[in-house]
């Protein structure tokens, strides 16, 4: 059966290939536009999800080849779409990865599929499950896979949870250096503060990300408190909003946050990145990739990053350094050996940890009125007064294709995470008067942790299944240079209008120091399973399961738990999925913070439930969706009395809308809505029952869109984000107002020579807002960041 030559505009006479694509009765030949795509130019491509069929008949389209096939041969295969640059070759090879299917070139710009042959040695392949190939402005940065924890690579549409990606060309654009500028478009994540002040944090639906297992490099954990890994290495970052026990391991439900590292490209890469800000900070950014030896069997990609400058702050300086290095050996085109190893080390000048609101200014956790806020570049801290921490970590996964449809995945990573914070605390009353305690102590943080996992597919009757069944096990351990409390020196009061240069008291600690108390050690051994069934092509039921047990050495109990998850998809049309879900997170108990009068105590573990309802839309030019969850946990809170207590139930419910795609082919649009009901119930103390949860906004608005000028290589950038009012206490007696930030930016593309040249120009927070930052469940503010300018060029050779 032969299907008429569509021209490039006829859209009849594809749609009458794509329906006769569907029949099973006869071979099918799609001739496609005569123009073909030469087998070694690249072309971009923007393939939504479907059946492996329609993606390959559209992607023989646009690439204008002949492809005949026999339609049963790809009965019940789908495929995740395609989006990126590919060679003709390129793009058939992923599109048919896993497929059991081999491509055969009859001649000329004819194609045909037959079944692979057990003898037929397929193209050497890295084998990556992390990475997917999307992500470009092209496709309006959207992804249309991720590695979900336990679920392994799955195609967003099919996942009943709320995940965001974040790709390598999202960050290169925004020219993004911070998990604070990575999520500033997502309504639901909020940044509490950011590594120009001290260190990141993120506020994920109202609640934090577990410090000991939120934070994951290439889905193992990554311990790093100050949550300042540096994204230059980073080819993608994926965020798991709310609970995933089950997926990731036990810890904290307040979301996990995936970075994967950049890995070695099929071709050679070489890259220089330079930027500059308004306030005199410089960096440089080298990034070099490739393959050598027989059938390119060696891979390497090499990143080296530097920074210096004065940050936004006045008269703060900041500095960074960090290396990466990764390396695949192909054993066998289908078993392939990756080891990595990253360091980063950074020292911000002038900053401090938080500033208190009290009544009457002295060193009192005593609840205040707030002062208004205060310019982002105004230094609020003594210059002398610094933050470092520093990074080491290294990995190897052992990735085996077994037969065509199984995988074996054996992982390993180890991190140190080293925190040196020499900065004040400042408490202060609504008219800026102050006192200021210097906190000088250092951490040292240590995570291993080893993974196997074997997933595949196999078919009973009727109903396919995608199983997947591991183990792992981990250690995390955290140490500090002087026991439970930290170290205070008093030094001095003012007023905040003109801010006091202390004296220092010239203690400083060394790394050596970081590790004199250990105090908290917490082993993790787990196994799970998990069973996707498919019930035809409309209808997937996923039962998972993890058991495990958390080992406190220092919390005087082991404990173990079963903590399942329960979900429902169900697609009535190929690009719409409505799902249901239930999963659980096991956390270990809380510990007392430094400022508590019980400072360091530690309480049992914890067990949170998360339900949430949601829809997911995924068309060629745009994907939306919605959810709406509901999260209850063990509550934690200090009292009147400073005591720390884990006692109650903090409930999160709420609604998260998000939509991002092209309005036309020039005008790219992405937005995203949340609002939040985060209260305490069943608590002990009267007065706190059905009160608002401290710090969390009721509602976040975010926009963002780009416009490419038409005929020219200009591209132009514009966002907005509103987050609602927040409270400080939990009866909202004190509430902080909403503020709204505008952003501009523009780009322009052009090349001399062999040299791929990109001019990127980005300013943040247009109107020079001043803003408070806060942290859920603490009374504390931190300055947001004032109007930066920051210029970027990009050398591709």
């Amino acid at each position: 059966m032969t299907a008429a030559t569509p021209r490039p505009s006829g859209r009849r006479a594809l749609a009458l290939a794509l329906a006769i694509n569907g029949l099973a009765t006869a071979p099918l030949l799609l001739t496609l536009p005569a123009q073909a795509q030469t087998a070694e130019a690249r072309q971009t491509h923007n393939l939504a999800a479907g059946r492996l069929s329609d993606v390959l008949a559209r992607y023989a389209a646009a690439s204008g080849v002949t492809l005949s096939f026999e339609p049963r041969l790809l009965d019940g295969l789908r495929s995740p779409g395609l989006q990126g640059s590919y060679t003709l070759s390129e793009g058939f090879t992923t599109l048919l990865r896993g497929s059991n299917v081999e491509l055969v070139h009859e001649g000329g710009s004819s194609y045909s599929l037959r079944r692979q042959s057990a003898q037929t040695s397929l193209p050497a392949m890295t084998v990556s499950a992390e990475v997917d190939e999307g992500g470009s402005a092209a496709s309006a940065y959207r992804l249309s896979s991720a590695r979900v924890g336990a679920l392994g690579n799955r195609r967003l549409q099919d996942t009943p949870f709320s995940v965001s990606t974040y790709s390598r060309e999202y960050m290169d654009n925004l020219q993004i250096s911070s998990l604070a500028d990575l999520t500033r478009y997502d309504a639901a994540v909020a940044a509490s503060s950011d590594d120009q002040q001290s260190e990141n944090a993120l506020v994920i639906r109202g609640l934090s990300p577990d410090f000991d297992t939120g934070q994951k490099l290439d889905g193992l954990t990554l311990r790093s408190r100050a949550s300042d890994l540096p994204l230059e290495h980073i080819e993608r970052v994926d965020i798991l909003k709310g609970a995933g026990a089950f997926l990731y391991g036990f810890g904290s439900p307040g979301g996990t946050i995936n970075y994967v590292l950049k890995r070695p490209t099929e071709e050679l890469t070489r890259t220089l990145t330079s930027q500059v800000t308004d306030n005199g900070q410089i960096l440089l950014h080298g990034d070099i990739g490739g393959r050598f030896g027989d059938d390119k069997r060696f891979g390497y990609r090499i990143n080296l990053v530097g920074q210096d400058g004065e940050t936004y702050v006045s008269g703060n300086d900041s500095k960074r350094k960090s290396a990466s290095l990764a390396l695949d050996w192909r054993l066998t085109p289908a078993l392939t050996w990756q080891v990595d190893a990253l360091y980063a080390n950074r020292v911000s000048d002038g900053g401090y940890f938080r500033l208190l609101p009290n009544a009457d200014a002295s060193y009192s956790t005593a609840l205040g009125k707030p002062l208004d806020p205060i310019d982002g570049d105004k230094r609020l801290a003594p210059s002398w007064a610094f933050y470092e921490s520093s990074h080491r970590t290294w990995g190897s996964d052992l990735n085996w294709d077994i037969g065509d449809d199984w995988h074996l995945r054996l992982a390993y990573r180890y991190s140190d995470s080293f925190r040196n914070p020499y900065l004040p605390g400042l408490f202060a009353d609504a008219d800026g008067n102050y006192s200021a305690v210097l906190y000088h102590y250092n951490n040292l943080f240590t995570s291993e942790g080893f993974e196997g996992q074997v997933s595949g597919h196999l078919d009973t009757g009727p109903i396919s299944h995608q199983v997947t069944v591991g183990g792992a096990s981990g250690r995390t351990t955290s140490s500090n240079s002087n026991g439970l409390v930290p170290s205070t020196t008093p030094l001095g009061s003012g007023n905040l209008s003109n801010p006091q240069d202390f004296t220092d008291p010239g203690i400083r600690l060394s790394r050596g120091d970081a590790d004199y108390n250990e105090y908290l050690s917490i082993k993790r051994t787990e196994v799970f399973v998990s069973d996707t069934l498919g019930f035809g092509e409309q209808l997937d039921l996923i039962l998972g399961v993890r058991h495990g047990t958390l080992d406190a050495k220092y919390g005087d109990y082991r404990e173990s738990a079963l903590t399942p998850s329960v979900a429902l998809v169900y697609r009535p049309v190929d690009w719409t999925s409505f799902y249901v879900s239930y999963i659980e997170a096991f956390e270990q108990g809380a510990v007392a913070p430094d400022t508590a009068v019980n400072a360091g105590e530690v309480f049992e573990p914890m067990t949170s439930e998360q339900h949430e309802i949601g829809v997911k839309m995924d068309r060629e030019r745009w994907s939306a969706s919605a959810a709406l969850f509901r999260l209850e946990r063990a509550l934690t809170y200090t009292d009147a009395s400073n005591v720390f207590s884990q006692d109650g139930i903090a409930r999160y419910q709420g609604l998260e809308l998000n939509a991002r795609g092209h309005l036309t082919p020039d005008v790219l649009i992405g937005a995203s809505a949340m609002w939040l009901d985060a209260e305490n119930r069943k608590t002990s103390d009267p007065a706190l029952e059905g009160q608002q949860i401290v710090g969390t906004a009721d509602q976040q608005y975010r926009l963002y869109g780009e416009y490419q000028i038409p005929n020219t290589a200009w591209v132009l950038s514009a966002g907005a984000s509103h987050t609602g009012e927040r409270s400080l206490d939990e009866a909202r007696n004190i509430d902080l107002d909403a503020f709204t930030l505008y952003d501009l930016g523009a780009r322009y593309a052009m090349q001399l020579g062999d040299t791929d040249v990109e001019l990127k120009v980005n300013l943040d927070n247009l109107t020079d807002e001043a803003y408070w930052l806060t942290s859920t469940g603490y009374h504390s503010l931190s300055q947001g960041m004032p109007r930066t300018l920051t210029l970027g060029t990009s050398l591709s050779f």
